[in-house]
């Protein structure tokens, strides 16, 4: 190996169920991605997903800025265009750092990210497909870096679009680079609410297409998809007597009076549990 210094590899990806895909799919595709760079010989990679943390929960969303802004490379995994996921692709690309975008087969290419060129693997996982995969990323890993190494006008995302004047950092009173950060935060938050109300009206949309004879299937769908954008690690009865969550079932037409506490309590609880999100 002709480098002895430990890159950074950052991971952009979904990591909790969702509808189409389980909390188990997403790590059997972290370890895909982990396996190919440690194909690379030429460098030396640690791949870690931006989110992951030593223990310092206070700080998380300052962890996860770092991890985006400071990753050598970046490898996002935009399958099921999971908002969490696009909205800290976003911030990866104002920082115009070398990224490499994948996704599934079964995922629509994203209109604003066009310009990136993506790799494709099977959803379904099949082994000859998936070392294929596996041997694009590796080589396309090496060669991002590389490029990013070797070319002072190396542009992942802004350059697609025309020559743009950054100003340098003397030209602005700061007192950090913090400071900097959470302004790009503020306004790349802006864009993710869009981007997640268009996300929660597609869901609306399926939910009421759907021909569940059940409704307490129809419950459990809207509950879990209020805990696929809000995370909420209060107990169950906490959740039940905010106004929040009543509003949001609200939103899909459904009366909490309807069923019996009991019901929606474990119906939460269950919820909870497949998020990883125990009170």
């Amino acid at each position: 190996m002709s480098e002895s210094i430990e890159l950074a590899c950052g991971i952009i990806m979904p990591i909790a169920s969702m509808p189409g895909y389980t909390s188990e799919h997403w790590q059997d595709v972290k370890q895909i991605i982990t396996e190919a760079t440690e194909q690379i010989t030429e460098f030396s990679f640690k791949t870690e997903i931006v989110s992951n943390s030593d223990g310092e929960i206070d700080v998380i969303h300052k962890r996860i800025i770092q991890n985006l802004y400071n990753s050598d490379v970046i490898v996002c995994d935009i399958s099921g265009k999971n908002p969490n996921v696009l909205f800290e692709l976003g911030m990866r690309l104002t920082f115009d750092k070398p990224t490499i975008i994948i996704k599934d087969d079964q995922t629509d290419f994203i209109f604003d990210t066009g310009v990136i060129e993506h790799i494709t693997y099977p959803q379904d996982l099949r082994f000859q497909k998936v070392v294929e995969f596996k041997n694009e990323l590796s080589k396309r890993i090496i060669a991002t870096y590389k490029k990013s190494q070797s070319d002072r006008n190396f542009s992942t995302f802004l350059k697609s679009f025309g020559t743009f004047q950054v100003p340098k950092l003397e030209q602005k009173e700061v007192t950090s680079v913090d400071e900097i950060l959470l302004e790009e935060v503020k306004s790349l938050r802006r864009e993710f609410t869009s981007i997640k109300n268009e996300f929660k009206h597609t869901k609306k949309i399926e939910i009421k297409k759907s021909n569940h004879n059940s409704n307490i299937q129809e419950l459990r769908k809207v509950i879990s998809l209020y805990f696929n954008e809000t995370e909420d690690k209060d107990s169950p009865k906490t959740i039940l007597e905010k106004n929040d969550f009543i509003y949001f079932l609200n939103e899909f037409n459904i009366d909490a009076k309807s069923y019996s506490k009991i019901t929606i309590l474990k119906i939460i609880d269950d919820a909870q549990m497949e998020y990883n999100l125990p009170f």
